[in-house]
Order: C-alpha cells, then structure tokens, then sequence
C-alpha cells in the first residue's frame, strides 16, 4: 500500500493534469462564446430542441422563447442606432497632463423611435473596456448634446482610437455600435516642472534684443573698466578713469547673448523601465518638455532631436508649442540606440551652444563612456530601477573606464521636480 507521501504527492500530479490548459487559444476563444449572457441563452436554445426531440415537445416552445429573446436583443440595438449619427469635440485643443477638458458629444437621430442605453467607447484610455460616457437616450428626430469632463492621464492625441456610440439594449446580449465623428483632436502635452536656470553655454550667438548675461560683451550694461587694449573703441574710453591712472582705461560691457541648446531624447523602449504614464521612458518625455519650456521662457533658443526626428533649435512661445506637439506625438514605437542618434548629421554637427542628452542609466552606462565630459554636452541620467514596476533592475556593465558622474542623476518619479529645481550648480548658487 502506497504511503501517505506517495498518495499526496499523486493526488497533486492528478489535479495538475486536471487543472492544465492543454490548448489556452481554443480555451479562449471558449470563454469568449459562452462567457457572455448571449452564449448561455444559445447553449440554452440548444439544450431546449434536444429535449423537444428527444423528450417532450414543449421543449420546442422553451427554445422558441429564447430564440425570440436572443433575436429582439440582436436586432433592436441594430435598429436603433441604423438613423443615429454623432459629433464629439472638444472644448480645448491642448492641455497637459492631468488638466480637465470639456468633451461636447451631439447626437442626431432621424429615426421616429428612440436609441436607449447609449455608450461612448474607445479612444480615452479607459481600462477594461470601461465607456467614456454614457447618455441615456436620443430622442427620435430631435437632435441631443450631452457634455462630460475628461482629465488625460498620459500625453497622446487624444482620442488614441476612433470613438463608438453603441448600445446592447433591452437586454445587453449584444452590443451595436457606430463610428462617432471628432472635429479635432486633443492634443495632452506631457506634465511640466520648474527648471533652473540656463547653464553656461560656450558657444552663445548674438542677438540684439535679449536679457544681458553676466558675459564679456560689445553691448548691454556696463560690467566694469579694463586696460585699454589695441582695437577697442575710443567711444568705450573712461575718461575719469584715465585720467586718474595715467594710462587709458575702457568700459567693459555685457554680452546680449542668446543660449542654443538641442535637447536629445532617448525614447529607445529598450533603455527604459516600467509601463504607461508611470515609466521612465514617459518620465524622460516629461523631463525633455519641463527643460525646454522652463528655458524657452528664460531666452533660450531650444531645439529638439530623437531618432528620426530632429527640429531645429529657435525661441519664443511658438516654438514652445512646435516642441511639447511633437512630444505629445511621440509614437511608442520609435526605437534606435542612443549612440546612433549621437551619431547622425544634425547632433554630430550642432556646434552652436549646448547639448542636453536625457536617457537612463542602462545607455548612459553601457554605450556613452566618457561621453559625458564633453564641454559642449550636459547628460540627464533617470535610473531605470527606480521607475521599474517590480524589482530595481540593475543598469549594463561598463567595459571601458568608469563612466563620469552625469550632469544630472534622478533616480525616481518624486526626485523630479527637486532635481529640475536645483540639481545643478547655477540652480543651487544663481547663474
């Protein structure tokens, strides 16, 4: 006789057997035909015309009953919504992360009857098929409008999806649903922080107009006097001071400059942890928008570059908008290591200013060594381990030397708006 051990352990391998899904695509699409109120009733249907064969004929009666019911449930939403046309818009065309939008939904129905238990579906975000919004009817030929609030959670062109109007009524056994027109999307740019000040750039140009930088310059404000030097111009002479010193003595003045810097994402799915709006690579996005609105609004002249992409660095408020677009518009599906966007023609050869790299800690470790001492480079580091879902992931090996410490180090989502405020020296100390 077999020992209890032995019996237990036999009675796991029977309902291990009993319990695996030898085929999990017919089981799907089982639990999809019969996990529904529709499938029961025809299972039902079907059950009632094998007892009116083989039992009594008032099996057949039963079966007819439910046969009618699964027929005026398909058939009635079909009918309802054959007269009814839809209109959605929104009552703003850009917001951000997080902020509310009206959403305008007018519905016009040319049939004598009445559509109940409508839905709007697809195209907002929900989970689990939830709708958007629900009306209660639309009333026959009368023209309804109904109005909802919407707050994005995520950046995107909103709706991400061609929204329905639908019903499943009376009895929900099946759901009808028509195509609903959007007169213009909404376009949610991603979350913005408040930066610190522009770093040092070498490689300023000229512009007249501008706010004076604490630079050596032939215009602005004067910063002080100096000995005068072969070349200068007699209007710049101090005359007191010459006179005091015995020797000629120029003006220093300040330098109306305008900063260049070209932000570099690295919007690789591969380099970054953890999913939706919670990841780094959504985290990154929202790095890159805070950086070029916060110096866009200082002056600066910003651009903007990932694979496939670039937009050439200009000011002002447009440009702004050409940016957290473009940003909002960012397919998931772009990919392309960062040494090859480095590489490429527009961020090898831009040499007008600063260059302002946002990645994590997986490319900045294994594939950027020593790239982040360049002068002319500042590199914006995310660990992906603190935006992981799960367990911290540890970032590549490095081959080479040790890599320098980055400009900038976040190392979770609550770091943020700390480490744009004053992670660096000038925003710690004033430019």
């Amino acid at each position: 006789m077999p020992s209890p051990s032995t019996r237990s352990r036999l009675r796991c391998w029977v309902a291990g057997i009993a319990t695996h899904d030898f085929s999990p695509a017919f089981s799907a699409k089982v639990r999809r035909t019969l996990y529904n109120p529709l499938g029961i009733l025809l299972v039902a249907a079907l059950a009632s015309l094998l007892c009116g064969f083989f039992l009594h004929a008032q099996g057949f009666v039963l079966a007819g009953g439910i046969v009618a019911v699964v027929g005026l449930g398909v058939v009635w939403p079909w009918l309802s919504l054959r007269g009814l046309t839809g209109t959605l818009a929104f009552e703003r065309t850009r917001v951000a992360e997080g902020e509310p939008v009206g959403v305008r939904l007018t519905l016009r129905n040319r049939l004598p009857w009445a559509a109940w238990g409508l839905a709007v579906r697809d195209g907002f975000g929900g989970d689990g098929g939830a709708p958007a919004a629900a009306v209660a009817s639309a009333p026959g030929r009368r023209t309804a409008a109904c109005r909802w609030s919407f707050t994005p959670t995520r950046r995107g062109v909103f709706p991400l999806a061609v929204p329905r109007i639908g019903t499943g009524f009376p009895f929900g056994l099946w759901e009808t649903a028509r195509r609903v027109a959007v007169e213009a999307p909404l376009i949610v740019w991603p979350k913005t922080f408040p930066v610190g000040p522009v770093p040092p750039v070498s490689g300023d140009r000229q512009v007249e107009g501008n706010v004076s930088r604490s630079k050596v310059g032939t215009t602005g404000d004067v910063l002080g006097v100096r000995p005068y030097r072969r070349g200068d111009s007699p209007r710049r002479i101090h005359w007191g001071q010459s006179a005091k010193h015995d020797r000629l003595v120029v003006c220093e003045l300040q330098s109306n400059s305008r900063p260049v810097i070209q932000l570099v994402l690295d919007a690789d799915p591969s380099v970054h942890a953890g999913a939706d709006e919670s990841g780094s690579r959504e985290w990154a996005v929202r790095v890159v928008a805070s950086l070029a609105e916060g110096w866009l609004g200082a002056g600066a002249q910003v651009g903007l570059a990932w694979a496939g992409f670039e937009l050439p660095p200009a000011s002002g408020v447009g440009q702004a908008h050409k940016i957290l677009d473009a940003l909002a518009a960012l397919p998931d599906a772009v990919c392309g290591p960062l040494a090859d966007v480095l590489a490429c023609p527009v961020c090898r050869g831009f040499r007008d200013g600063l260059q302002v790299i946002v990645t994590t800690d997986r490319a900045h470790a294994h594939g950027a060594c020593g790239a982040c001492a360049a002068e002319d480079q500042r590199w914006v580091v995310l660990s992906a381990g603190g935006f992981a879902d799960t367990v911290s992931i540890a970032p590549h090996a490095c081959d080479h030397n040790p890599c320098a410490e980055p400009w900038l180090r976040i190392g979770s989502a609550d770091e943020v708006p700390i480490r744009l405020r004053g992670g660096w020296r000038e925003a710690r100390h004033g430019s």
